[in-house]
């Protein structure tokens, strides 16, 4: 739960700074469950007409192979809609980025952050940012761009905290910890890792507000190695 002089009781949400943005990630996830389901139902239906055919005589048993296949999928993708409905998010204000599950939020304040950005992972070749690029606008625009035409990215948000107790502090985000695999010098191993669907607008959204709030917290686009990530998306449990 949220401290009461920060909440809005009409709302039940806290109070944020103005231009503050939000990240509704159930939302982005439920979109790609969406399209996961339109894809694979009709594909399914189409097999199985073929597997209730009494003519197609052997194509009945390829049918009844895909039929299996892509039902399997979109059974996964009606049992992923239950975890994409629950609401949650994140939005970055002024005093931090806050975390919310349903009624519950917690915030992670600037100071309590080493560093926060956007990481992403684009297959070899594609030219890279790092840690010690300066972001300018050009180079972000640029990422943008490749985050958009590139079917092969991940992206995530990542925060590292500035001490080890800043993450047994927020006890409900243990579901966003994962180790960093390049951790800085003197900061704490493991930071808080959001991962979200490549949808560049909403990247693009995040960005602006990061640096209007971030300060030197924020540093940006960074770039993770291929296959460092995972799985660009996660539908978190809880």
């Amino acid at each position: 739960m949220t401290n009461p002089d920060m909440t809005d009781n009409a709302l039940g949400e806290p109070n944020f700074s103005p231009d503050a943005h939000r990240l509704d990630l159930g939302r982005t996830n439920l979109i790609a469950v969406l399209v996961g389901f339109v894809l694979t139902a009709p594909l399914t239906w189409g097999c199985l007409t073929v597997v209730l055919d009494p003519t197609a005589g052997g194509a009945r048993w390829v049918g009844l192979f895909f039929a299996l296949l892509f039902g399997s999928l979109t059974v996964l993708f009606v049992f992923g809609a239950r975890a994409a409905l629950r609401p949650r998010g994140v939005v970055v204000d002024v005093t931090g980025i806050w975390f919310w599950h349903g009624k519950d939020w917690d915030r992670i304040a600037w100071s309590q952050m080493a560093r926060a950005g956007v990481s992403f992972e684009l297959p070899p070749g594609v030219p890279a940012l790092t840690l010690q690029d300066t972001v300018t606008g050009w180079a972000s625009d640029k990422v943008m761009e490749a985050l958009r035409v590139t079917d092969k990215r991940r992206t995530a948000l990542e925060i590292v905290p500035a001490r080890d107790e800043d993450l047994a502090a927020l006890p409900r985000l243990m579901k966003y910890r994962k180790p960093d695999p390049q951790p800085a010098p003197g900061l704490p191993a493991v930071r808080w890792y959001v991962p979200v669907g490549p949808a560049y607008h909403s990247w693009k959204n995040l960005m602006a507000a990061g640096e209007r709030f971030g300060g030197q917290t924020w540093v940006g686009f960074f770039q993770r190695p291929w296959g460092s990530i995972g799985n660009g998306w996660v539908l978190p449990r809880g």
